[in-house]
């Protein structure tokens, strides 16, 4: 064996092995940057699941204070015998809001019940009122 080839041998083996710890380098990375993924995915599942608590206590919570409400005003109005048209308005909004948050049962009673109280002009129920005031409540 001649020296030339003797060189040709050292440069493909110290190539050869330049390369395979390349390639195991990168491999490595690789391994790393998806064990990284799948800590982030189950980090992101984590946070979806209690932006999606929070959201549901938040429905809940918000149909609970609009249930409240609806029943006070309907037994308001029931007792005054008469609504204003601002009024009814702004209590089928609040139904409305209310139905579309699920469960409502009792609730659709109560506002078939509603819909058959008298509606009369603002001026009329709040005489004493400059007019339209009442319905920008």
């Amino acid at each position: 064996m001649d020296s030339v080839e003797f060189v040709r041998i050292i440069v493909e083996a110290v190539a050869v092995s330049i390369l395979s710890f390349m390639l195991w380098h990168i491999q490595r990375r690789l391994e790393h940057a998806e064990e990284a993924e799948k800590q982030m995915q189950a980090e992101l599942a984590e946070e979806r699941k209690r932006v999606e608590q929070m959201r549901e206590a938040n429905n809940k919570g918000t149909q609970a204070l609009l249930r409240d409400r609806l029943l006070q005003g309907f037994h308001f109005f029931y007792r005054r015998g008469m609504v204003t048209y601002g009024e009814a308005s702004s209590y089928a909004n609040m139904y409305e809001a209310y139905h579309a948050l699920g469960k409502n049962g009792v609730m659709d009673d109560i506002y078939k019940n509603f819909k058959t109280i008298p509606v009369r002009p603002d001026a009329e129920v709040y005489p004493n009122e400059p007019t339209g005031m009442s319905d920008t409540a």
